[in-house]
C-alpha cells in the first residue's frame, strides 16, 4: 500500500511538472501572437525592439527543457520559418537590430511572423484586418450544441472590416445552426451557394509562387478570396455541419483553360466518384459557379483533373480511375499554408471534432493547438 501510494505521489508530481512547462510554453506562445499580431509596428516591422527584449526576457527565463521544446516545434513542423529564424536569435542572445537585419534579408519586413511561412505570407496589417488576432483565443465557438460568434469579433468586424462584414458572419452563423439536421446533399448545395454568392472571386496580394490560405471567418470577413479561400470555407463548414473529414476533400485540380485551381470534393456514403463543389463552375461548358457535377461529368465536360486531394488528417494522389494513393497522413508537409487555415479554424468545431493523423501528439495541429 505505501509503495503505491508512493507511486502515486510521484505521478502526481510528474502531472504537476508536465502541466507546468506546458503553461510556460502556453504563455510564451501566446505573448508572441500577441505581440507579433499587436497593432503598433516599428518601422514596418513585426515584432519592436520592446516587444522583441521582452520575448527575448520571456525566453531566458524559460526552463532549459521548455526552451528546447519551443524550438523542436518550431524545427520539426515547420522547418525554414520566419519563427525559427526568431528562435535563432534568442539563443544567441542577438539584439534587435542584428535581428531586423537578418529578417528583412529574409524578405520578412511587416510580415506577421507567426502566421506567415516562406509558402504563406501575411502582413500585420491584413491579419489584424482579417481578425487572424482573434482566432486562437479561449474555447471552441460552439456552445450548448449551437454555434455562435464570440461578440468580440462581431465588434472588431464591424470596427475593422464595416458592417457588411458583420453582417457575412452573422448570415453564416445562423446557417450553420438552421442546417444542422438538414440531409448532407442540402447542407453541401447550401453552402456552397452560400459562398458563391457571399464572396467575391479575387485573387489575394501575394508573393510570387507563396499565397496565405485563409480561414472562413477570415475569408467572411475580407468578403473575398481566392479559390483555396473557397475550398477551405466550404470544407470546414460541412465539417461544422457534422460531414466526416473523411468524405471531404480540399483538392488541387487542372484544367485547360484554368491551370491549377483548388475545389472542394465531397464523397457520398459508399461512392468513389465525388461531387465536385467549385467556386468557378465550368469555364468551357458555360456552367454556372452555384452548379454541383460529379468529377467524371467534370473531366469529361472541361478536362478537369485531379491532383492532390487533403483534409485535417490525409493527404492522397488521384489516379487515373480516380481512386486514390495515399502519399502522407501528415498533409501540409506538401501544402504548409493549408496548416494556417486549419490551426486558424479549429475554434469552429468542438474539440472532439478534429481528426487526428498518424502523428498523433507530433501531429502540428495537436501541438499548435496544445501549446497556443
Amino acid at each position: 500500500m505505501r509503495k503505491i501510494l508512493m507511486l502515486f505521489c510521484f505521478v502526481a508530481a510528474l502531472c504537476d511538472t508536465l502541466s507546468a512547462q506546458s503553461a510556460a510554453v502556453a504563455a510564451f506562445n501566446t505573448l508572441l501572437r500577441d505581440f507579433d499580431l499587436n497593432a503598433d509596428t516599428q518601422n514596418g516591422h513585426a515584432i519592436t525592439a520592446i516587444e522583441y527584449d521582452g520575448l527575448l526576457s520571456a525566453w531566458q527565463n524559460l526552463p532549459p527543457e521548455d526552451q528546447e521544446l519551443l524550438v523542436g516545434i518550431e524545427y520539426n513542423l515547420w522547418e525554414s520559418s520566419y519563427v525559427s529564424m526568431l528562435f535563432c536569435d534568442f539563443i544567441i542572445g542577438a539584439a534587435w537590430e542584428d535581428h531586423v537585419k537578418k529578417m528583412e534579408k529574409w524578405g520578412a519586413r511587416g510580415l506577421a511572423l507567426t502566421l506567415s511561412r516562406r509558402q504563406s505570407p501575411i502582413t500585420v496589417a491584413a491579419a489584424r484586418r482579417n481578425l487572424a488576432d482573434l482566432l486562437y483565443k479561449d474555447a471552441s465557438m460552439f456552445a450548448r450544441g449551437r454555434f455562435e460568434i464570440p461578440e468580440e469579433i462581431k465588434v472588431a468586424a464591424r470596427t475593422r472590416a464595416g458592417d457588411k462584414a458583420v453582417r457575412r458572419l452573422e448570415r453564416w452563423e445562423r446557417l450553420i445552426n438552421d442546417l444542422q439536421h438538414d440531409s448532407e446533399q442540402e447542407k453541401v448545395e447550401a453552402m456552397h451557394k452560400f459562398f458563391s454568392q457571399t464572396i467575391s472571386a479575387s485573387m489575394e496580394n501575394s508573393t510570387p509562387d507563396c499565397d496565405y490560405w485563409q480561414s472562413p471567418i477570415e475569408t467572411l470577413a475580407r468578403g473575398k478570396g481566392d479559390c483555396e479561400d473557397f475550398a477551405i470555407a466550404k470544407y470546414v463548414s460541412l465539417r461544422m455541419l457534422g460531414i466526416a473529414a473523411e468524405r471531404l476533400r480540399v483538392s488541387v485540380v487542372t484544367q485547360p483553360q484554368v491551370g491549377h485551381h483548388a475545389v472542394l470534393l465531397f464523397f457520398p456514403e459508399l461512392e468513389t466518384d465525388p461531387w465536385v463543389v467549385d467556386n468557378l463552375g465550368s469555364p468551357r461548358s458555360g456552367l454556372e459557379a452555384d452548379a454541383i457535377l460529379r468529377l467524371s461529368a467534370r473531366m469529361n465536360l472541361d478536362g478537369m483533373k485531379p491532383l492532390w486531394g487533403m483534409n485535417e488528417k490525409l493527404l492522397t494522389e488521384f489516379r487515373d480511375d480516380l481512386s486514390e494513393r495515399k502519399i502522407s497522413s501528415y498533409p501540409y508537409e506538401k501544402f504548409p499554408a493549408a496548416a494556417t487555415a486549419f490551426v486558424n479554424s479549429y475554434r469552429l468545431l468542438p474539440p472532439s471534432e478534429w481528426a487526428q493523423c498518424e502523428k498523433g501528439k507530433k501531429c502540428l495541429c495537436h501541438q499548435i493547438r496544445a501549446h497556443e
